[in-house]
């Protein structure tokens, strides 16, 4: 799938859910290129995931308006992962993760907001020195939760 497909397709995922604060090349910038490797855009059942992410962010993004929410990392295809060093069974792979960073935030701060989310109980959160892993995995069938 290109790039402007993948906008396009997401895209009107998004829209239908009523998604406006993510853009699909935050999902998955569809082309960016890592040595040799170029990252794909995901599989079309994955999108379902992201929308869960999505929703997760949107909190995270309200609880302190109006600070955004920047995103380092989504999804990622397989030799893309393993290129960046990706574990083998990231979360990335699935739609269901990101990396982020909210301006005006620590990545422990950041953290912190999401050991609060509700939904906490469903989560990976990764505290990391310069960003703020976040995934969905007990939303998607994965054990959780997980923390590191």
């Amino acid at each position: 799938m290109t790039r402007d497909e993948w906008v396009e397709v997401c895209g009107a995922v998004l829209e239908a859910e009523g998604i406006d604060e993510f853009h699909p090349l935050e999902i998955c910038d569809v082309g960016r290129a890592v040595g040799q490797t170029v990252l794909e855009a995901p599989q079309l059942h994955l999108i379902p995931h992201a929308i869960k992410l999505c929703r997760v962010l949107c909190d995270l993004r309200a609880a302190v308006r109006p600070m955004p929410v920047l995103v380092n990392s989504w999804h990622r295809n397989r030799l893309y992962n393993y290129f960046v060093g990706g574990v083998t069974q990231s979360m990335h792979l699935t739609c269901g993760a990101a990396d982020v960073t909210k301006v005006g935030f620590t990545p422990a701060e950041v953290a912190d907001i999401l050991e609060r989310h509700p939904d906490s109980d469903q989560f990976g959160i990764g505290r990391y020195k310069s960003f703020t892993h976040i995934d969905v995995r007990g939303m998607i069938g994965r054990p959780a939760p997980a923390r590191w």
